[in-house]
Formats: C-alpha cells, structure tokens, sequence
C-alpha cells in the first residue's frame, strides 16, 4: 500500500488512490501547506499532488525517503527544486496544456475590461454616478504575444476573432509556424513599440525574471496596457509601479506577483490596474480536468509507465530502483 498527500481541492479525485488500497494524507487546515506541515506529512510518503505555492525544497525532500513522485497541477514548476528532485531520483511530473484555454480566457478578459474601463464604470455607478468615462475598441487594436506555447496561441486565437492585428515572438517557435497561424513573427522590441497590449506567456526562468523593466515600460505606448497571467517574476514590479505612476502606460492586468500571496503590494491600488489573486488557470472545470491529470500522472509514475511529455526533469527511473545501489 502506498501513502499519498495531497491538496484540499483534490478530494473527489482521489478514488483511483483509494481503489488500489493508497492510504491518503490531506491538510485540513492549510489550502498552502507550509514546510513546517510538510516536514510532519511526508515522512512515508510515496506520492504528492502538489499545487501552485506548496514548496517543495531539498529539505522537504530529504523527509520524505520514499518520495518517488511529485506530480504537479498547472503547467509551472518554479515551486520544486528541480535539481534536488533529481539527484534524489525524484521524478517531477506536470499537466501541459491543462489549464492553456482558462488562462486564456482571462487574459482576454482583462484585455476587454482595461480596454472598456469595465471596472471603474462599475464602480462610479455604484456610487451613483451616471457618467460614463469614454473607453476605447478592442478590434483594429494590435496585440503583442511574448510566448507562444499552448496559452499565448489560445490567446491569438480568441484575438483573431476580435480582429486584432496579431504580434508574436518566441525564440522556440519557427517564424513559419506563427504565419500559419495569422501571427506576425517580430523581435521583442517592436512587439513592445507597436502593441496596444502587451501579454506575457513565459515560464519563470533566470532569463526571464524581470523582463518587463524600465527600459521595456519606456518602449511601449501611453496608450497601452501590460496583461501578465504566467508569471509574476516576469515583471519588475517596482519599473512597473514607476512606469504607472509616471503614466508610460496607461495600465495593467496582473493574475501573478513576484510574491505570492500579495499583502501590500503597491501595483494592486492603482485605479488603472485590474489585479486578481492567482486564477487564470483556476476555473472549476479547469481544476477537475488539472487534477485528475496530475492523479493520472503520479499513478503512472509508480507504475513505471508514463508519457515523457509528463516529466519535467530528467529521472526516468523512479528512486525505489536507485536506491539499491546508492
């Protein structure tokens, strides 16, 4: 019998554990379970569901001597030490493309709100205030895609039937392939000068921390809005605050911080920025798809059967067999 944790949202997706005799750890009072909790938790542990804040450190992991799997739900893994999963035979796994449509939604909803000015229209006439503030169009608009995996593609595609003009780049992507797909293929710097909106779909690297600084806020338009549904390290938030406060853009769309969850950041009390707490990819269908990929996953993984495209780090052979040798 194997020993499972897991988060409170999975629950009714856990049946398959159940079913093969698992033996199932949930918190029941931290939705983000601390290091302190998971240092008591996963002394015997086979398995882990592990969602978006639950840090997963080379400490955590020296607790956990069984530890085969850590199969993640959403598609980053800036929350696991990749390398100490590695040199302890710990495979990682992810669910690419699982959320890709719900982030996407978002972020065209915060594209249209900024655009109409949804939410301080909303507000004045709350306040009773039947004075419109003029918004402006979102068709004929140009969109500027930074990353084109599965979300920044959904994305051109629900922009497309807005009929923006569609900017890419994505040193991954063959220029060849963005053409078929109505997106015009330009150097970062162009896409910043020429957007009305800027939209960010890169994963959290060393490269990618602070790309959208100063000097990029001083590229772009007055008139353009900066949407970031991916990753919060991918914006230096203090440029950013300066840049809004100064007026070198006209406003923001944060689903992320570089801090997770936000206290007092200073970005989320601009009237020109929408900011909501980390739920792009957080929809109620999205997270039964999500998880019963991640349980999918991990069953996989402890049967020494799973696809690579799954597997984020480069174990393919689960510790239980390192560890005769080690």
């Amino acid at each position: 019998m194997g020993r499972l944790t897991a988060e409170l949202w999975l629950p009714n997706l856990l049946h398959k554990f159940r079913n093969a005799g698992w033996e199932i750890a949930i918190s029941e009072d931290e939705p983000t379970l601390s290091e302190k909790t998971l240092l008591a938790a996963v002394g015997d542990v086979d398995a882990v569901l592990a969602h978006n804040a639950d840090q997963w450190t080379a400490t955590v992991m020296d607790a956990a001597p069984q530890l085969r799997v850590i199969s993640r739900t959403g598609v980053g893994f800036d929350n696991v030490d990749l390398l100490a999963a590695q040199e302890r035979g710990i495979v990682v796994t992810t669910t690419p493309g699982s959320n890709a449509e719900a982030v996407a939604d978002l972020t065209l909803a915060l594209m249209l709100a900024l655009a109409r000015k949804l939410i301080v229209n909303d507000q004045r006439l709350k306040q009773g205030v039947w004075d419109p503030i003029l918004a402006n169009d979102l068709h004929f608009k140009t969109v500027g895609i930074l990353g084109l995996g599965r979300v920044g593609r959904a994305v051109a595609r629900r922009a497309a039937a807005f009929r923006m003009e569609i900017l890419g780049y994505d040193p991954f992507v063959e220029p060849s392939d963005l053409t078929e797909a109505n997106i015009q293929a330009v150097d970062p710097d162009t896409l910043y000068q020429s957007s009305d909106f800027v939209t960010l779909h890169l994963p959290s690297t060393p490269e990618t921390a602070g790309l959208v600084n100063a000097r990029v806020l001083g590229l772009m338009k007055s008139s353009a809005f900066l949407i970031n549904t991916a990753r919060g390290s991918l914006v230096d938030e203090k440029a950013l605050a300066a840049g809004l406060q100064e007026g070198q853009i006209a406003g923001a769309g944060l689903d992320v911080f570089s801090t997770e969850p936000v206290t007092a950041s200073p970005l989320v009390g601009f009237p020109n920025v929408i900011a909501s707490p980390h739920l792009a990819g957080n929809t109620k269908e999205t997270m039964e798809f999500t998880g019963a990929m991640a349980v999918d996953n991990a069953l996989a993984v402890m049967s020494g059967d799973w696809p690579d495209e799954v597997v984020v780090n480069e174990v393919y052979s689960p510790r239980s067999t390192r560890t005769q040798t080690s």
